[in-house]
């Protein structure tokens, strides 16, 4: 038998982790509906030919396209670092991810077994 006490502790415990999942749910929504207008800004923007803009009341918006390498067969990645662009060598990401931005941009190739992970974002500076 429990006391009332550890009853009421545990009914208290319950509602609180109830009232969390309720909120993380939530957010999960707010999340989801956030990228999906930030998604619809960033292709506005872009529409435009707009690199950012400034709304009187809201602040700064500006596109932050932005893209990282990410090597699938290392062999591959090594071998054209080798012939390529040998300070390479020691496969750099940060080096790897601004040539991969350049090649997005049309400015040479993404070197073999390296592939992206893209991240187009709005970065917003608060009035």
């Amino acid at each position: 038998m429990t006391s009332t006490r550890i009853e009421n502790l545990a009914a208290a415990y319950a509602a609180a982790k109830r009232g969390l999942e309720k909120i993380k749910d939530q957010e999960k929504l707010q999340s989801k509906e956030t990228a999906r207008i930030e998604s619809d800004l960033f292709d506005a923007l872009e529409d435009e030919g707009l690199s950012g803009v400034t709304i009187p009341d809201l602040g700064k918006f500006r596109l932050n396209d932005l893209a990282w390498a990410k090597i699938e067969n290392r062999e591959q990645a090594m071998e054209w670092a080798e012939q390529q662009r040998p300070e390479l060598l020691t496969l750099n990401h940060q080096q790897l991810s601004v040539i991969v931005r350049a090649a997005i941009k049309g400015e040479g190739e993404i070197p073999p077994g390296v592939t992206f992970t893209a991240s187009r974002k709005i970065g917003w500076t608060k009035a």
